[in-house]
């Protein structure tokens, strides 16, 4: 998926990987400053609520963009990695493993295998 990072802090966080408590503790701390500073502006818990709220939504919707962007790579990745690999070994199809289950379902649906 990645290489470990050098990040010195001790933790071996991969490159392009995204961690949950790592994004909600960031996404908290980001909503309380959100409170804070329109509250402080606005004085008003009412609309220091709803830009908090409208906050939290995009941030979450930021945060699944990001988690299908991060699986839409590794697919992408995946894929290049089947195509390089054409030289490799096929395995058999899991009806093609057992000869007598081979046999079963060519004489019982000739058309299902080719």
């Amino acid at each position: 998926m990645g290489e470990i990072a050098g990040t010195g802090s001790g933790h071996g966080a991969r490159v392009g990987q995204m961690y949950f408590p790592q994004f909600l503790v960031g996404m908290t701390a980001t909503l309380l400053v959100v409170l804070g500073w329109t509250y402080a502006s606005t004085g008003s818990i009412w609309a220091s609520l709803g830009w908090t709220f409208l906050a939290g939504v995009v941030l979450q919707a930021g945060y699944f963009v990001a988690v299908l962007w991060l699986v839409q790579a590794e697919g992408r990745v995946t894929d290049e990695t089947k195509a390089t690999d054409a030289n490799a070994a096929k395995l058999p199809g899991p009806f093609e493993r057992d000869g007598i289950i081979h046999a079963l379902i060519s004489l019982l649906f000739p058309r299902l295998l080719p």
